[in-house]
């Protein structure tokens, strides 16, 4: 039996919510293990950044856990990144699972301890369910090393292009830009999502990558789902005319319709994972953890 071990890297969590979950796991198959601080709560964040930090560090280090799974996002990972420990933890790799805030340490982790980490599920219920199907495959494939392919992409791009699978939630991804602990984005496939900003925020963001010079570097730029990104004046337009121009304005391939952000059903993908594009297809190597 593998276990899962769970812990609360940003916001607070529902002790009930996640208690659902780890129901839903055991049936199949996983024994879970809580950290200590997982239902702690300091401000906006799920108690404080060292008690995180060591709930954190101790699953990595723990030889009964097999693989991490964030309970939640909201905000505060990043926080963690200047007290962990990326040499201890580099000798103790295994999976870690996560999405939208857990984008700031899974890149660091990946980026400076060569952590497998795996983005596009939280354990706690959303959109009123604990798990999607398509989710549950695709988190299946990554725990398992096994390739997928997901279709039905769109691009004017006609050729194939491939590298390393970059990206999360692009708020967190400009917020780790110019500092230590964004991974080198040479060559990459940059998956960019979001949720609940308004479309200039968006376009601020992407301005704020370009500026600092991330699409340069980029192999290619493909987009997920960007979940509720309405402006409050219809006359600002829509985030997929903030997405078309800037698909338009890339020197690189850029890709829409990745089934992977903060809609009901993501799809889980690698991150480090080496990945090869066509206009309407993505091919995403196995990884093992």
């Amino acid at each position: 039996m593998k276990t899962i071990g769970v812990v609360s890297p940003s916001s607070a969590v529902d002790e009930s919510a996640v208690a659902e979950a780890a129901v839903f796991w055991k049936s199949r198959g996983f024994d879970v293990k809580f950290a200590p601080h997982l239902y702690d709560k300091h401000r906006f964040l799920a108690g404080t950044d060292a008690d995180r930090a060591a709930d954190l560090t101790a699953m990595f280090v723990d030889g009964d856990v097999d693989v991490i799974f964030a309970a939640g996002g909201g905000y505060g990972s990043a926080r963690l990144l200047k007290t962990l420990d990326y040499d201890l933890i580099a000798r103790h790799k295994k999976p870690f699972v996560g999405l939208s805030d857990t984008t700031a340490v899974q890149l660091a982790l990946y980026a400076r301890s060569g952590v497998p980490c795996f983005t596009g599920y939280l354990m706690k219920p959303r959109h009123g369910r604990v798990m999607f199907p398509y989710t549950e495959l695709s988190l299946d494939d990554c725990l398992n090393g096994r390739e997928q392919t997901v279709s039905g992409l769109e691009s004017d791009f006609s050729g194939t292009v491939g590298g390393t699978l970059v990206g999360g939630c692009l708020s967190l991804i400009v917020g780790l830009t110019g500092t230590p602990y964004m991974p080198d984005v040479t060559g990459a496939v940059l998956v960019l999502e979001d949720v609940g900003e308004e479309p200039y925020a968006i376009d601020r963001m992407m301005t704020h990558l370009d500026n600092a010079g991330v699409f340069g570097k980029a192999a290619a730029v493909v987009f997920g789902v960007f979940t509720d990104c309405k402006a409050k004046d219809p006359a600002d337009g829509t985030v997929d005319d903030v997405l078309n121009e800037w698909k338009n304005r890339l020197k690189i391939p850029v890709f829409t319709g990745f089934p992977y952000g903060h809609q009901a059903g993501s799809v889980v993908f690698p991150i480090g994972g080496k990945a090869v594009l066509t206009a309407n297809t993505i091919r995403m190597e196995g990884m093992n953890g």
